[in-house]
């Protein structure tokens, strides 16, 4: 192998570095390697911020869940939305902030969405067919607490299956 071939097939390997990756049952899901991260309770993802514009994406089963846990109707606590499959309504916000925004606290944790589960990561297809974990980097919690390994990013993935498999 010459220099320039060396080279180039050198550089894949440098990308991968800030990655690693697991077989789900939806197929090869990549995450950040090494990345720490624990909750800080900001509540950064739960209303607007100066410049950012939050939106609590709905879908069916978390609006099932509120429905029952509030005892509210859907249309009490959301609104239509054109989001991406599956979501199809978003929160209602008051002055800014999640109407189940207490505080600092969620008044509907136990059952809030799985957007806020999620929360700072986000799960998006790839174009080569895999999966990736993404995360918020304006979060606080990040680069703070315990590294986040497999077996953390595979617990998210098996969340949104659980969630997302009675569509």
């Amino acid at each position: 192998m010459d220099q320039s071939t060396r080279r180039r097939s050198s550089q894949p390997k440098r990308r991968q570095e800030a990655s690693a990756s697991f077989t789900s049952d939806k197929g090869e899901v990549r995450y950040p390697a090494n990345l720490r991260w624990i909750c800080v309770r900001c509540t950064h993802s739960c209303r607007d911020l100066p410049g950012r514009r939050r939106n609590i994406l709905l879908a069916p089963s978390d609006i099932r869940r509120i429905t029952g846990a509030a005892r509210l109707t859907a249309k009490e606590f959301s609104v239509p939305s054109r989001g991406p499959v599956p979501y199809d309504r978003k929160m209602r916000k008051l002055e800014g902030r999640c109407m189940f925004l207490q505080g600092s606290r969620c008044s509907i944790y136990g059952v809030r969405p799985l957007i806020c589960r999620f929360y700072p990561f986000f799960l998006r297809p790839a174009r080569d067919g895999t999966f990736d974990i993404g995360f918020d980097p304006s979060c606080s919690g990040i680069g703070k607490g315990p590294r986040r390994g497999e077996r953390f990013f595979h617990s998210l993935v098996g969340i949104a299956n659980r969630e997302l498999s009675s569509l």
